[in-house]
């Protein structure tokens, strides 16, 4: 499956102090596969919000708070959480995936990242799930693939007309009680639950 979404991520950490005295300060910084948590870090001090955001560090204020991202993230991850996500980028050809992940779970507690390590530990159910996905460019070639894998599952004969008898939509409907489907940027993604 050709894929044509880049491999990043963008969030948009802002000075919180100033944001509460009315005054945008921030700018957008690009997180990609290899992206270190030492960046991540630097993108995240304040000063250097101030300086990116080329506005005076005279607010005083010390909080940083996420103001925006292209990835439904929360408004207060810290260094080590985003350097979670650098993690799952080296799993997927593409950040969709992620998307599609989150369609169906809530995101916390995916990864963790374990104190004076520098690797983070990506969840056995996010690995699973990146090494089953499957995409699809659409729905009916969600369908061929459920009947295919219907005959495989059951090695079906179909000789003699049986397969004239064999209620498919039925079938892929009961199907799908094991999978996870769903939509992202006009593809379909699905993956076995079981």
């Amino acid at each position: 499956m050709d894929t044509k979404t880049d491999n990043y991520i963008e969030i948009c950490p802002g000075c919180l102090a100033c944001y509460n005295q009315g005054r945008l300060t921030f700018y957008w910084f690009r997180i990609t596969k290899d992206t270190t948590l030492k960046q991540i870090e630097q993108a995240l001090d304040i000063e250097e919000i101030h300086r990116k955001a080329k506005t005076p560090y005279a607010c005083g204020g010390d909080e940083v708070h996420i103001q925006d991202n292209d990835f439904c993230g929360g408004e207060y991850m810290s260094a080590k959480e985003l350097f979670g996500y650098v993690q799952l980028l080296k799993l997927i050809p593409n950040f969709d995936y992620v998307r599609a992940f989150k369609n169906i779970y809530l995101m916390e507690d995916e990864f963790y990242y374990p104190e004076g390590n520098h690797e983070v530990e990506v969840s056995s159910m996010f690995k699973e799930y990146a090494e089953s996905v499957q995409v699809f460019d659409s729905q009916n070639d969600v369908d061929i693939y459920l009947d295919d894998t219907f005959t495989e599952i059951n090695n079906i004969d179909y000789s003699k007309n049986v397969h004239n008898y064999i209620d498919w939509e039925k079938v892929r409907r009961d199907l799908m009680y094991d999978y996870k489907k769903t939509e992202v940027n006009s593809k379909i993604y699905l993956w076995r639950e079981i």
